[in-house]
């Protein structure tokens, strides 16, 4: 058989190979894009979800704290009470309910006449009264309607104590809006995109737009059970798929067409053209989508030029939604840390000053637990913030660090900051390990757990370095342990199974900073139990001079 006849037979069971790759690749993506929009859209409403629980969170604790107020249970100036909480402009009107039902006051955005003819009935049955003056939780409304307008309100109330019994009820009326529950609606409703939600069979907020094709999706607001149903068109997934099925038809019609034109005489032409291809496609994976190869000889490479103008765009595109999407989520990470920091050192400092000015025994006794609370969600900020000071950005890949230096300088911090504790080190082996420049922060995390949460009066810390050798590996570990009370079987069940979930969550960051600090050095993190108690945290780091 001559050379020619045998390379197109060849090129004939490639190009059939070829196509029935085309084919899958294409079948392939077209179910990952479906998935993929399906997914965003979960997500989106996921998200959208949680962030109307959290501002009626918000708001519910804005009310409860109100009502904890000593002026609260003053019913003889519960009119200047209502008064101060009209400040806020997001409250339409107020009522002080006694214990027995009895409204004792009413402001807000009323008529007077109304406001006199109220005060004095009897509402106890109401549940927005009833709720609270029962079980003291902080209760929420379903939505309803202002007759005459398309705006839809909900009562907040929350019991009043004093002297630890609930003495009556503080309700508040609020507007839903983007300024009260739905302020991540407004920047999701676009062309392509709609969202809708729901309390009960009662949609209090719906977008105008509708599509002919939608992929859709539904969460539910934890605390009040509202539905959060997210749509968002198809027509462009269905344009890009008939893209793809054309551009598939094409690339299968060029292949055959290869084929059928191939002669001998083109075999070294092809391998440059194949080369310059080659070329490309190693610029797509450096990052450069504008590089286009200057493939020629034939109409047929003329095409595959287009299609991988076509791919580069495509790559482009997707590089910049992923962009678009880490942007987004470093604006909301630095708004969350922003907030904790700021909103939750205010409300931690009038804490201290309610403990301080307080006769009251029970009011002393909330403020100081909102203080410590309040405080353990400003060290959270910090450590967020430290977590992402230390991951993100330029800086982040492992070097070679001198793990002996590291572990002793953290233990003179540790000491500083906790003279009550002995932290003692041990450095068995000196040498260079590979770990990203926020391994110090890793290794202090877990020192400074120890230390926090032991229960004994002098807490011990012993940290201990040295190369252990398993299944012929060499690792450089930094052993962690104390006499404490041990780290909790969730905690670490949680790092083990990578994610957090409603029944078994972590108590903060400090557990994930270590895992992923250690992680992202290439390492590996266990846990053990100490020995008569206690635990053992050990991070293991692959030395510098291997491979």
């Amino acid at each position: 058989m001559k050379g020619r006849t045998k390379f197109a037979v060849l090129m004939l069971v490639i190009t059939l190979a070829l196509t029935a790759v085309v084919y899958g690749q294409f079948e392939l993506a077209k179910d990952r894009s479906v998935s993929q929009m399906r997914e965003n859209v979960d997500q989106t409403a996921v998200q959208t979800a949680d962030q109307i629980d959290a501002q009626i969170r918000r708001q519910k604790d804005y009310i409860g704290f109100y009502a904890s107020r000593p002026r609260a249970s003053d019913f003889d100036r519960s009119d200047e009470f209502l008064r101060g909480l009209l400040t806020n402009p997001y409250v339409f009107g107020g009522q002080v309910v006694s214990a027995n039902g009895t409204v004792v006051a009413f402001e807000g955005d009323v008529r007077s006449g109304m406001r006199r003819e109220t005060i004095g009935d009897d509402i106890g049955d109401r549940p927005y009264v009833r709720r609270p003056a029962q079980t003291g939780e902080t209760y929420v409304t379903d939505p309803e309607r202002i007759e005459g307008t398309d705006q839809y309100i909900v009562v907040v109330s929350a019991p009043i104590f004093e002297d630890g019994e609930r003495v009556g009820v503080l309700a508040a009326a609020l507007p839903i809006n983007e300024f009260t529950f739905l302020t991540m609606v407004p920047p999701l409703e676009t062309d392509v995109r709609t969202v809708s939600i729901q309390a009960g069979n009662r949609t209090f907020h719906e977008s105008k737009m509708t599509f002919a094709d939608n992929v859709s999706s539904t969460a539910t607001v934890i605390s009040t059970g509202w539905s959060v149903r997210v749509s968002r068109s198809r027509a462009a997934l269905d344009a890009r798929l008939c893209q793809m099925a054309i551009l598939q038809v094409g690339s299968l019609v060029l292949v055959l067409s290869l084929v059928v034109g191939l002669a001998v005489w083109e075999y070294n032409a092809n391998i440059r053209q194949a080369e310059k291809l080659l070329d490309g496609f190693q610029s797509l994976r450096e990052g450069d989508y504008d590089h286009t190869p200057g493939l020629g000889s034939g109409e047929e490479w003329h095409q595959i030029r287009e299609g991988f103008d076509d791919l580069a765009d495509a790559l482009a595109a997707r590089e910049a939604e992923v962009r678009e999407r880490e942007q987004r989520i470093q604006v909301f990470n630095r708004v969350l840390r922003h907030n904790i920091r700021n909103d939750m050192t205010v409300v931690a400092n009038y804490a201290e000053f309610a403990v301080e000015e307080s006769d009251d025994p029970a009011v002393r006794n909330a403020a100081e637990k909102i203080a410590e609370h309040g405080w353990d969600l400003v060290d959270l900020g910090e450590k967020a913030r430290r977590l992402g000071t230390g991951m993100e950005g330029e800086g982040t890949e492992p070097v070679e660090t001198d793990v002996a230096a590291v572990v002793t300088d953290v233990a003179a911090t540790v000491r500083e900051q906790y003279p009550e504790a002995d932290v003692s080190v041990e450095v068995r082996d000196e040498r260079s390990s590979v770990a990203i420049p926020a391994f110090d922060a890793a290794v202090e995390n877990v020192c400074e757990n120890a230390v926090e949460h032991n229960d004994t009066d002098d807490p011990t810390v012993s940290v201990a370095v040295e190369t252990i050798t398993e299944d012929g590996e060499e690792w450089t570990r930094v052993a962690v342990a104390d006499d404490g009370p041990g780290i909790p079987a969730h905690e670490r069940a949680v790092l083990t199974d990578g994610e957090e979930t409603d029944l078994d969550h972590g108590s903060g960051l400090g557990l994930w900073l270590v895992h992923w600090v250690v992680e992202r050095s290439d390492g590996r993190l266990s846990f053990a139990e100490n020995d008569p108690r206690g635990s053992v945290v050990r991070m293991d780091l692959r030395p510098a001079d291997g491979d």
